[in-house]
């Protein structure tokens, strides 16, 4: 990104309310304009940061409401494939993973959806925002200087994090993208992400966040809000579309917690279900796992240490140590199971299922539960291919009776 791409604003006064990641949510949406409102916040006083469409049910309606809304925005990585037709979001996942499955499913969903009038409204969409406030430089992106698809996380390494500034020539960058609110800073420089309304941060609570900026004395100050809204109904929209939109973002409404982690730190996937308190992300010097022994936390004790549920929402990552044969079993992986072919998408997500209690793997069983519902399959049917799976495997331990029968008949003739 280029200096002269971002878009100045005249210089603001007073509270100002950060939010992005509205990912087709209606609910949140709707949730923190009535925050916005009760803040007494004119449009002009309120930044979204991007990937309004996208994930959940409503893109056509999220974008416009934000249109009508009249607050000010950037484009996000997903307002800019979708406006320009690319065929994916442009996050670049693993070929095959999870993360690029589910990618698949709610892209094609959002493309069909937005209408003509909202691709204009996207194609609108300046790529970053800058502004003086508090006698600082601010400037809003979505991802980095260099790419709007660059996942900045807290534990980033601040070299990074450091050529946007110099690129852009900010004291602050106000960021997006990544989904988790933080805050960090060195050398009187500071970045924020006010995390995402429309998905949880991945802390195992239903909430969502945003971002509050003050003026007051002329001193910069932030500080970080949990949202709450109605994500019951959101979820059930989600549900109801269950072969059109991944199910397990469904989920990840109710429980807090991300499907995978394929994108996430070692750092920040660590803390996943550990719930985010505001005051954790005041002081950028600090980590937003909340302190205490959350070893004891049930949420993290393991029954079996030779097994970890995580380790399915990081599959994507057995490519690092060989990318070459990794990419290859991917699309291997996903060309068998993916799809109508010779057999359906649902016939093959249940042949999995039932193959998945034969050889009792408990990753396999979480994915294609999940899998069997998003395609269609229903309980009775999925219940039916376990008993199939059951039938043929005591099958294969009575056919073994008759190596007996005729040991018997050796032993005894």
């Amino acid at each position: 990104m280029l200096p002269n791409q971002v878009s100045p604003l005249p210089p603001p006064s007073g509270p100002l309310l950060i939010f992005g990641g509205v990912y087709s949510n209606l609910e949140a949406l709707r949730a923190i304009r009535a925050e916005a409102d009760f803040r007494g916040l004119p449009p002009e006083r309120v930044i979204c940061t991007g990937d309004t469409p996208g994930y959940c049910a409503d893109p056509e309606a999220c974008l416009r409401f934000l249109q009508e809304w009249g607050c000010h925005a950037i484009a996000g990585n997903v307002e800019i494939n979708l406006r320009d037709g690319v065929d994916d979001c442009g996050c670049n996942f693993n070929d095959g993973s999870r993360c690029d499955m589910f990618a698949r499913m709610w892209y094609a969903y959002a493309r069909e959806a937005v209408s003509p009038q909202s691709l204009s409204f996207m194609h609108s969409l300046p790529l970053a925002l800058s502004f003086r406030y508090a006698n600082r430089q601010v400037v809003v992106l979505h991802g980095s200087a260099d790419h709007e698809s660059e996942f900045i996380w807290k534990s980033t390494p601040w070299q990074t994090k450091q050529r946007s500034f110099a690129v852009l020539g900010a004291d602050v960058i106000i960021g997006g993208h990544s989904g988790l609110p933080f805050a960090d800073g060195q050398d009187d420089r500071l970045w924020l992400n006010a995390g995402a309304v429309g998905m949880p941060a991945n802390d195992g609570t239903p909430r969502t966040w945003y971002l509050s900026l003050d003026d007051t004395d002329g001193q910069l100050s932030y500080s970080f809000h949990a949202l709450k809204y109605d994500h019951e109904t959101a979820k059930n929209k989600i549900l109801k579309l269950r072969t059109r939109l991944p199910l397990s973002y469904a989920a990840t409404l109710s429980t807090g917690i991300w499907d995978n982690t394929e994108i996430m730190p070692a750092a920040e996937a660590a803390a996943e279900g550990n719930p985010i308190e505001p005051i954790t992300l005041l002081d950028y010097t600090t980590s937003p796992v909340p302190s205490g022994n959350s070893s004891q936390s049930p949420k993290t004790k393991r029954m079996n240490p030779y097994s970890d549920p995580k380790d399915l929402r990081t599959f994507g990552k057995i490519t690092e140590w060989q990318e070459e044969m990794g990419e290859k079993f991917f699309s291997w992986y996903s060309g068998v199971t993916e799809g109508d072919s010779a057999l359906t998408e649902r016939e093959k997500a249940l042949i999995a299922l039932a193959v998945s209690h034969a050889i009792q793997c408990s990753y396999c069983i979480d994915a294609y539960t999940t899998n069997s519902l998003q395609a269609g399959a229903d309980e009775e049917q999925m219940m039916e291919a376990v008993h199939v799976a059951a039938a043929v495997k005591a099958g294969t331990t009575l056919i073994y009776a008759r190596q007996m029968q005729r040991q018997v008949e050796k032993v005894t003739m």
